[in-house]
């Protein structure tokens, strides 16, 4: 036995309780931790990206400014008179006019002390080249130093690099617009950084012009990468970020994904670059994601690192572009959520240790009340009295006691009306079975009452001389006018006839019934009143209505005493029906009496006073009318006769 309870155990109330709050604490605590984490953590990663787009932007701003500075720079030396005089006499020689080759000689001594000294102000110069209008150099100055091989060409002035071979490079500048920066890379040949590395930069080229508009050589000027590397060290930084530029050039895949600048393996746009450092190499996933978009961010598939990422353009003329990228370490931008979720989690285990004790606490005080309407559902089962209940402070509990006694309370007025509706359905099946037996008795007792009047009037006239034997002569005729009525009053009971359904003014026929009995209150002290509604109407048979009046009201006025007042109320109910009371202030009905008072030939009145049949007349009416009668005890000592009855006959629509 103790295996199969424990098989289907099921848990009390207290228990009940207990993992109710459990689950009611645990999971949403649970939930919220994770919901509000994650929201948190979400908002905070928005905010810092940005935080680093912000700094991305303001990076770009001063790059643009500073380049835009350096070509500013350089146009302004391209027209500077130093370059402008050279250029003149480089036109001529070029032209043919060989006599003038000692004037370029000087110009070109002139002009490289010029660049020397240019190039001590402006430190972000790395190397300043003239050319001829066949990309030869003739001037080369870096780092504020002059570098001149003095080399022989087939030209009458001396090169300062070997001449140039690199058809491709030569017919590149002749296509540039003169008097305008634009940006080339040189050839391996005149790479600064010889063979072994790329140049970080391209090298600005201005086409220069004679007087006469023509194009007669070419000023390069290679940035040396100093201040664009100061810019980046001293730009803004958010956590332990490492910085990153890297070129983007589809035209050239040797140069394609080239990292500039990593601050992680020193490498700076004033150093040599090799190929082979690529952002491709250092995360293949973020270099596809900046081909997709210009900007943006992107945690990497391991969730290691978080690149913030933006599209520069350095070179106006050029489809190329700088990818400047700053990488973040993620453990670090959500380290302070850790602590967070630590704190929310602490947190959730107070309260849930609390929200236990609590629970135990409230299951004990819920538990006694519970109990005792267990008790009290179990008595009211059995049709036992009910207990008191101890009122709870708990308004749920309360309400549910108070739902509890309704229901009790409702449950025994309902069986109250049914068993007085049963009690009227065996009234009216009595009633219909007293009708045929009383038919069928006052047809058989009428015709020898009749005959008996008539043999009493011939006795009548044969005994007038003997006035002792008409006395008794009389006292019989009386007893056989009893008999007679008696015997119509069964033949009226047995005889109901359907009403005749005619509009009636409620009050008006309350009126006419109440001077039919005034003279019987009169005699008797009692006084009648009405409550009446005026506006009230039905449609029933005015006779039968009044006859059912007319019974109710004697019967009150019989059970009044001297000075007692009846009452005849009258109002319409929300469910369409009217109602008329009869109220008085008698000595009320006894509950034996209440019973059997409408069953035919019952009274309580003396013998020859009553037959007994005007209550169930009454019943009889009111029920073919479609209505209903009951009676009970007032507050006032006396009974309420209550008749309802619908506006509109039961078999005519509304």
């Amino acid at each position: 036995m103790k295996a199969g309870h424990n098989k289907h155990w099921r848990p009390g109330i207290r228990s009940s309780i207990f993992l109710w709050v459990f689950a009611a604490t645990v999971v949403p605590l649970t939930l919220l931790v994770l919901v509000v984490t994650a929201w948190s953590e979400r908002q905070h990663i928005h905010q810092v990206d940005r935080q680093m787009q912000s700094g991305l932007d303001y990076l770009v701003s001063e790059l643009e400014r500073r380049l835009t500075f350096e070509r500013d720079v350089i146009e302004a030396l391209a027209v500077s008179p130093a370059l402008r005089r050279f250029v003149e006499v480089l036109g001529a020689v070029e032209d043919g006019d060989t006599s003038r080759l000692d004037t370029l000689r000087r110009q070109r001594e002139a002009l490289t002390g010029f660049l020397e000294e240019f190039q001590a102000v402006f430190l972000d110069v790395g190397t300043i080249r003239v050319l001829d209008r066949d990309a030869n150099t003739l001037i080369k100055v870096r780092f504020g130093s002059r570098m001149s091989e003095d080399v022989s060409g087939i030209k009458p002035y001396r090169y300062a690099e070997s001449e140039a071979v690199d058809d491709f490079f030569s017919g590149e500048i002749r296509d540039l617009p003169p008097g305008k920066v634009s940006y080339v890379l040189l050839p391996p040949s005149r790479n600064d950084y010889g063979f072994a590395g790329q140049a970080p930069m391209l090298d600005a080229i201005v086409p220069l012009q004679n007087a006469f508009g023509e194009v007669v050589g070419y000023l390069m000027v290679n940035s040396s990468g100093v201040q664009i590397d100061r810019i980046l060290e001293l730009s803004p930084r958010f956590y332990h970020t490492r910085l990153l530029v890297a070129e983007i050039n589809p035209d050239l895949p040797e140069r394609d994904g080239m990292l500039l600048y990593d601050e992680g393996s020193n490498l700076n746009f004033s150093t040599a670059h090799q190929t082979e450092r690529s952002l491709r190499e250092l995360s293949p996933a973020l270099y596809q994601k900046v081909l997709e978009e210009s900007n943006g961010a992107m945690t990497d598939p391991a969730g290691e690192w978080r690149y913030y990422y933006t599209e520069f353009l350095p070179y106006p003329d050029q489809l190329i572009s700088w990818i400047l990228v700053m990488q973040v370490p993620q453990a670090e931008i959500i380290a302070p959520f850790r602590r967070i979720r630590m704190a929310i989690l602490l947190f959730a285990a107070t309260a849930l240790v609390l929200g236990l004790l609590l629970a135990n606490l409230g299951a004990r005080r819920l538990g006694n009340p519970i109990v005792e309407l267990t008790a009290n559902l179990r008595a009211f089962a059995r049709g036992e009295p009910l207990k008191p209940m101890r009122p709870v402070r708990i308004r749920e509990l309360r309400d549910l006691q108070v739902a509890f006694e309704d229901m009790a309370r409702t449950t025994r007025e309902a069986e109250q009306k049914r068993d007085q509706a049963e009690r009227m359905l065996l009234q009216s099946a009595k009633l219909a079975s007293l009708g045929e037996l009383a038919a069928g008795v006052g047809h058989e007792l009428n015709n020898p009452l009749n005959n008996i009047k008539g043999l009493l009037s011939l006795m009548r006239r044969e005994l007038r001389e003997h006035p002792e034997l008409l006395a008794d002569l009389e006292a019989v005729e009386e007893e056989t006018d009893r008999a007679t009525r008696i015997v119509r009053g069964v033949l009226d009971f047995a005889r109901q006839r359907p009403p005749h359904y005619q509009s009636i003014d409620l009050p008006h026929l309350i009126d006419e019934s109440l001077a039919l009995v005034q003279q019987t209150a009169s005699d008797q002290g009692v006084h009648l009143s009405t409550l009446v509604d005026p506006r009230l109407s039905v449609q029933g048979d005015p006779t039968q209505l009044q006859q059912v009046l007319i019974n109710i009201l004697i019967n009150a006025i019989h059970a009044s005493e001297s000075g007692d007042e009846v009452v005849v109320e009258t109002h319409r109910l929300p469910d369409g029906q009217v109602q008329i009371s009869v109220c008085d202030e008698g000595t009320g009905i006894p509950d034996e009496v209440m019973e059997r008072m409408f069953d035919p030939f019952f009274t309580t009145k003396e013998v020859g006073e009553g037959s007994g049949l005007g209550l169930s007349i009454s019943l009889g009416i009111i029920e073919q009318h479609g209505g209903s009668i009951s009676v009970h005890n007032n507050a006032y000592g006396g009974a309420t006769v209550v008749i309802r009855l619908p506006i509109e006959p039961p078999d005519r629509p509304t």
